[in-house]
């Protein structure tokens, strides 16, 4: 396939809306995340008055890629990537333009990431330069998404949705030989680039699962009456952290990857959501504790993905649709 080069330059259509309800639980206000005996050095790395998700560290471990939605904008048009040229430092600079979503860096410089044109398409671009480079010509499904890039540089695993069901993908570097590999979402490469952890719905409850693609053999990696999602590796690919969630609130939880040494990280009544283990060895991942809290709460899914696989997508989308969140970062204190 071709790749088509482009500027970003006006609005484009949008496909989903994010609308407002009353709240009617009593706010909590809480100064931070509270971590458990097993993490340390918790840290705040962003403090703004939007809604901050999607951390993804550099590769150097130095510079922080994350995504903000702006309410005070309509639609896609709510997304936006923004950059920390150091991830210690105060402030950030502006990437692209809106409609911009779920970046995951390439190398130092350079990221893959989902634009919103007229159907949600996979896209790359530096931190250093405008415009846009489309991978392959037109979308491979309704919503592409999620996209990374293997650690041979070869390959790109993405997701999108096909006759209803959000799927699982594999493509070249080039956007060529789409392959779907697995019903699911939130997959990530393991550090050696031989497997793919993911999230999907098994019984009653969303579960990770462990994708070989060598064999092409799946195993389920957690089990239990609770939803586990958003998985990560460890940088030595050891250990995964994902999202636990059991009655109201969301945390973070640490295990090896045979599913054993399950140890929690986060507690108390907060959410957390999308972690991301950077090679500095810290779990970067957005957080409602200790961000800014409107008199209502924002931000329900609205229906119109009704149409395009209910149970994935609500799930999927759920990681976003807290009224406001901020980034931190933890060390967890790992059991070999």
């Amino acid at each position: 396939m071709l790749m088509k080069k482009i500027t970003l330059l006006s609005g484009l259509g949008c496909l989903f809306l994010l609308y407002s309800c009353a709240s009617k639980a009593p706010v909590v206000k809480l100064s931070g995340p509270q971590v458990t005996a097993s993490a340390k050095e918790l840290v705040r790395i962003t403090d703004d008055v939007v809604p901050e998700f999607q951390p993804c560290l550099s590769p150097d471990g130095k510079k922080l890629l994350y995504v903000i939605r702006d309410d005070a904008n309509t639609g896609f048009s709510k997304w936006s990537i923004r950059l920390k040229n150091d991830v210690m430092l105060p402030g950030f600079t502006p990437l692209i333009g809106n409609k911009t979503d779920r970046p995951s860096w390439t190398d130092n410089e350079n990221f893959i990431f989902t634009y919103y044109a007229s159907k949600p398409t996979i896209a790359v671009t530096s931190v250093n330069k405008l415009g846009l480079t489309y991978i392959g010509q037109n979308a491979y499904g309704d919503f592409d998404a999620d996209a990374s890039l293997s650690p041979d540089n070869k390959k790109i695993v993405l997701t999108t949705t096909l006759q209803d069901t959000r799927n699982i993908c594999l493509v070249n570097k080039d956007g060529s030989s789409f392959t779907v590999l697995s019903e699911g979402i939130n997959p990530k490469w393991s550090p050696k680039g031989d497997k793919l952890l993911y999230t999907k719905l098994s019984g009653d409850f969303f579960q990770l699962f462990e994708l070989d693609l060598k064999s092409f053999q799946s195993t389920q990696i957690t089990t239990g009456e609770q939803n586990s999602t958003n998985g990560a590796y460890s940088p030595n690919g050891k250990h995964i952290v994902y999202i636990g969630t059991k009655d109201k609130f969301s945390h973070l939880f640490v295990m090896k990857i045979n599913g054993t040494s399950l140890t929690q990280i986060t507690s108390g009544e907060s959410n957390e959501t999308q972690p991301f283990w950077g090679v500095d060895g810290n779990i970067y991942f957005s957080s409602t504790a200790g961000a800014r809290q409107p008199e209502k709460a924002v931000t329900k899914i609205g229906n119109v993905f009704a149409r395009i696989s209910s149970n994935n997508i609500t799930q999927e989308q759920s990681a976003y649709s807290y009224p406001y969140t901020d980034i931190w970062r933890v060390q967890p204190l790992i059991v070999e």
